[in-house]
């Protein structure tokens, strides 16, 4: 049986070139390879997209901006990264640059233009074969629509990803980047073929409450919800939540542990509350007026995260990787709980590389407070 190790690195994020360099001599990239590096958004993403792309060349680099990254546990100010490719891997990479101007087009056609890469129309791509990653800028409001389209474009095959993360504290820094350039409002699509096991995953640890609301006013475009039930959005919820036993400071560490649902063919499917703007609610995925929401509280985090892991190994034997896209409300609530260590010494157990994202996709949907990964085992 072919033995794997697949190449994966972890380093501080002082400077580009301290991280190019870094990089390169860790990982040693070469032809027909691609990198995907999750770097801290303390770094300028325009520096940092054309410099690791000549650092790491031959290889191709594909990656975004991130507020944490995960490599065995939960860091801010690094960068990680992992190369795929032969034997193990054919790789494919399709960008969808430019979502304003038609975000369901530009993702089909980022599907399309990575399966010409691995020598196949899209529907030559098999589910039991083939494997899709995707990201997503984090603050765009086509990411959405972004998602839809490039599952639609490949449904038969499975298709997970992140939405760029930051910290929000100055100027906007989400960002993808592929083959040198910096990339907003866009997205990218690496498809891989393999004969390895592999899975896709998702894991959820809200729970559903008796509480609905009716969004009675929203705007989709900006992620806002400006009324609940006829009332002013942040006061309704509040007195909702306090119902439900909500207690300690107003703000984002405490409204991430009390996200909403839409319901999906019965399935809650979370949007989570970035913060209180006012009485506006800031989410981080839209919602339509007249949508119908359930407000959500937390189980277990952490145990729910260990069964994901127990989950991983069940049905693709050894973890060789598990790539992750894990919500910043998670780690918000990890946070307020104290819990953070317990949770980083679940993502220890596994081979993890990965990051915090504002926004998680899983098949055609961008969802929230979950954590959904890729993961990896040895040959069939």
């Amino acid at each position: 049986m072919e033995t794997m190790v697949i190449r994966r690195a972890v380093v501080p994020a002082d400077s580009v070139a301290q991280v190019a360099s870094e990089l390169r001599h860790r990982l040693a990239p070469t032809a027909g390879e691609v990198v995907l590096v999750f770097a801290s958004c303390r770094l300028e993403p325009e520096e940092m997209a054309p410099v690791l792309a000549e650092a790491l060349a031959p290889a191709r680099v594909v990656g975004c901006t991130s507020i944490r990254e995960l490599s065995g546990a939960s860091m801010a100010g690094t960068a990680v990264a992992v190369v795929l490719g032969p034997p193990s891997f054919a790789v494919g990479v399709g960008v969808a640059a430019e979502l304003g101007t038609g975000p369901l087009g530009a993702a089909r056609g980022a599907v399309v233009a990575a399966a010409r890469e691995l020598g196949l129309g899209v529907e030559q791509l098999d589910g039991a074969r083939h494997v899709g990653v995707a990201l997503v800028d984090g603050q765009s409001p086509w990411a959405e629509a972004f998602c839809l389209g490039s599952s639609a474009a490949a449904p038969r095959i499975g298709l997970v990803g992140g939405a760029a993360s930051d910290d929000r504290l100055d100027r906007r820094r989400t960002a993808v980047f592929a083959d040198g350039c910096c990339l907003r409002d866009a997205g990218v699509v690496v498809l891989l073929e393999t004969a390895r096991r592999f899975a896709v995953l998702l894991s959820e640890h809200m729970v559903p409450t008796e509480l609905r609301v009716v969004v009675t006013g929203a705007d989709p475009g900006r992620r806002r919800v400006s009324e609940l039930d006829g009332y002013p959005a942040a006061p309704r919820y509040l007195e909702l939540i306090r119902r439900l036993g909500a207690t300690g400071p107003v703000g984002p560490t405490l409204v991430a542990e009390y996200p909403f649902a839409m319901y999906v063919d019965g399935r809650p499917y979370v949007r989570s509350i970035r913060d209180l703007v006012g009485d506006e609610l800031a989410l981080a995925a839209a919602v339509d007026q007249g949508a119908v929401l359930r407000i959500m509280r937390p189980s277990d985090l952490v145990a729910r995260t260990a069964a994901a892991l127990d989950d991983a190994q069940r049905r693709v034997g050894p973890l060789e990787l598990l790539l992750t896209f894990s919500c910043t409300a998670r780690n918000l609530e990890a946070e307020r709980k104290g819990i953070r260590d317990a949770l980083d010494r679940v993502y220890a157990t596994a081979p993890v590389v990965g990051f915090d994202s504002f926004g998680e996709q899983f098949g055609p949907l961008l969802v929230n407070h979950t954590l959904v990964a890729l993961a990896v085992g040895a040959s069939r």
